[in-house]
């Protein structure tokens, strides 16, 4: 599944989300979609924005924090657009950068940005100064 990112309006980037690894959260996507929140910097723990969806889904494809960025440098050699839900808290969390916290809690690992990586970036570091947009996700097609 693809989903667009906006914030303030402006078109971020495409994530996608996948559906074989992450079906029970793709099924709660696809009824809530769209929804717009308010998008925040993850100041403790790296290149990372991330806002809160009112989404109950289990754990799926869990990995710890620290691995989806080994995995990431392994595959890619950066980290920049890991897209992960922590359930906990109900964050939607889209790394921007390629400093990330190495920290053994659990998240989902959902997918990746596929488009859009730049303005991403540009993105992320805006928020790190002017935290509060309001951030869009909507499915594609």
């Amino acid at each position: 599944m693809k989903l667009q990112m906006s914030v303030a309006d402006k078109k971020v980037c495409v994530i996608e989300v996948w559906d074989d690894k992450v079906p029970n959260l793709c099924k709660v996507l696809r009824e809530k979609l769209p929804m717009k929140s308010v998008l925040q910097h993850g100041k403790l723990i790296g290149d990372m924005v991330f806002f809160t969806m009112p989404i109950v889904a289990p754990w799926e494809n869990k990995y710890k924090t620290e691995e989806v960025g080994k995995l990431r440098r392994e595959q890619y050699g950066q980290v920049t657009g890991a897209v992960c839900y922590y359930s906990p808290r109900q964050q939607f969390c889209v790394v921007y950068g390629d400093d990330t916290a190495d920290e053994p809690l659990p998240i989902s690992y959902i997918g990746e940005v596929v488009e859009g990586t730049l303005e991403l970036r540009v993105t992320g570091l805006e928020t790190w100064f002017d935290q509060g947009r309001v951030v869009e996700l909507s499915i594609i097609g």
